[in-house]
């Protein structure tokens, strides 16, 4: 019996997320990310690491990029991988994929070639999604690979991230491992909290996106940008809200269209375009059979306006009060909430809401940190703004606490903390050791290769004492965290 892990993409960062588990003989892979700024090398996982390793298929935990966006470029390298997702991901996926490919073509096509990137092409996408394998949260599917030498059960749960999101609970001959994903257990304006199961697993892979920072409650940053943009709109300003196409604008929309309802805001009209529309409808297909926190609800309830180029170039948002909701969420050029902020930073009377992360190289980070009537360089122009910009955090990750909690339910032999960056990592691992102090703790490097567990035929399960070939990636106490880089 026997555990090994090898994290590709995701280590001690939220890059191009994948790892790769050994599970008695099949190679399971989850995730198959694009990292969210570099193009280079690094923007899809390393997957020739894998070369000589078991590989059977590929789970993918949810439809972000930075999750699913190197998945064409995986299965162009191993296209006999069998792929498992939730209904909701593979019916997200087609719309996120040709987005993706797009980026890629344009960015990445001299790094890659065209022939590993083949599979992004409008027609393979096409193609590959009628061939991914899905299962309901709850469904165990049961995978066997080529050298396996014991069924390995997959069951999804509800991460509470977004639409169709799952944790995944894997189980062979006594062994438990199980992976977060990305999680998020409080309940969000759409979707209801993880349901993650909270008993014992031998290994538990978790992400740590928030637990270096504090996070605000919902409540709180609604009444704070029902504050601001009632302060624009009563000068007669517009808001913009960049926002991310999938999660992020259907979280925000429905807060926003909430705070009208209760009288919070001003029944202004609401621009909407780009990608979010598609995403829109298939949250309304899943409106009754996902969990919802409002069965039945249809992002399409809402009342909007389409946003057009022809609307953009006539600045049509701009001639009375309303609220644009528009991609990108970091601001990238050649996007709609690139082109828009443009105009906005000429009108004082406007402002601009940064709802989403920011990677410190996008244009919405100079945007973030910019001082009004100051130069500052955003994208490839050198402007000044006038507006009023200010920043809101409405996060879909699970909190330090809540991440600690679940630990503590979980009690798990080995703890993997993936997808943060090395301080949240770190901070993870601090506050699980303050509550177990005897728990082992890894903090992986990408390209390593772990042992987690093993066990012969007439041994009790155990787990190494250390990492297969690495040092100072075991966190066994508070001092040696500081031995991550």
């Amino acid at each position: 019996m026997s555990l090994d892990l090898v994290v590709l993409g995701g280590a001690e960062e939220i890059g191009a997320n994948c790892l790769w588990l050994n599970v008695n003989g099949t190679g399971i892979i989850i995730d198959a990310g694009l990292h969210p700024r570099l193009r280079d090398v690094r923007a899809l996982p390393d997957v020739g690491l894998l070369a000589d390793y078991p590989l059977d298929v590929a789970i993918i935990t949810h439809t972000h990029t930075d999750h699913l966006g190197g998945l064409p470029f995986l299965l162009r390298r191993y296209p006999h991988l069998r792929t498992l997702m939730t209904h909701a991901t593979r019916d997200v996926s087609h719309v996120m994929l040709h987005n993706v490919g797009k980026l890629l073509r344009r960015e990445v096509m001299s790094v890659f070639g065209s022939e590993a990137l083949e599979f992004y092409e409008r027609s393979n996408v096409e193609f590959l999604r009628r061939t991914f394998d899905v299962a309901d949260y709850g469904e165990s599917v049961v995978l066997r690979g080529f050298d396996g030498v014991t069924d390995v059960s997959t069951t999804f749960y509800p991460a509470g991230h977004i639409l169709g999101s799952a944790g995944i609970v894997l189980e062979s001959n006594g062994m438990r491992i199980v992976h977060t994903g990305d999680v998020q257990f409080a309940d969000q304006a759409v979707l209801k909290g993880a349901d993650l199961p909270r008993t014992h697993a031998d290994v538990l892979i978790i992400e740590a996106t928030n637990a270096a920072s504090t996070v605000p409650s919902r409540a709180d940053e609604t009444k704070r940008l029902a504050a601001f943009i009632n302060n624009v709109s009563e000068r007669g300003g517009s808001v913009l809200i960049p926002t991310f196409a999938l999660g992020k604008a259907q979280e925000v929309l429905t807060t926003l269209y909430s705070a009208m309802r209760r009288g919070s805001i001003p029944h202004l009209p609401i621009w909407t375009g780009g990608m979010m529309l598609p995403v829109n409808k298939i949250y309304d297909a899943f409106c009754y059979t996902e969990p919802m926190k409002v069965p039945g609800f249809e992002i399409s309830d809402i009342p909007q306006r389409r946003l057009t180029r022809d609307a953009i170039r006539t600045g049509e948002p701009l001639r009375e009060p309303s609220i644009v909701l528009v991609p990108s969420g970091m601001m990238n050029p050649q996007t709609m909430s690139h082109e828009l902020a443009l105009q906005w930073f000429q009108k004082k009377s406007c402002g601009i809401a940064i709802i989403g992360y920011q990677d410190p190289a996008t244009p919405g980070a100079a945007l973030m940190e910019s001082v009004a009537g100051k130069p500052f360089t955003f994208g490839k122009n050198e402007v000044r703004r006038t507006c009023d910009v200010e920043r809101f955090r409405f996060s879909a990750h699970a909190s330090l606490d809540t991440l600690v909690d679940y630990v503590d339910d979980v009690r798990p032999s080995v703890l993997v903390i993936v997808h943060g960056e090395p301080e949240a990592c770190e901070c993870l691992a601090l506050a699980v050791l303050e509550r177990r102090p005897g728990m082992r703790i890894i903090i992986p490097r990408a390209g390593q290769k772990y042992s987690l567990i093993s066990r012969s035929d007439n041994d009790q399960l155990r787990t190494p004492n250390s990492s297969s070939g690495v040092n100072g990636h075991d966190v066994n106490s508070a001092e040696q965290i500081g031995t991550v880089d």
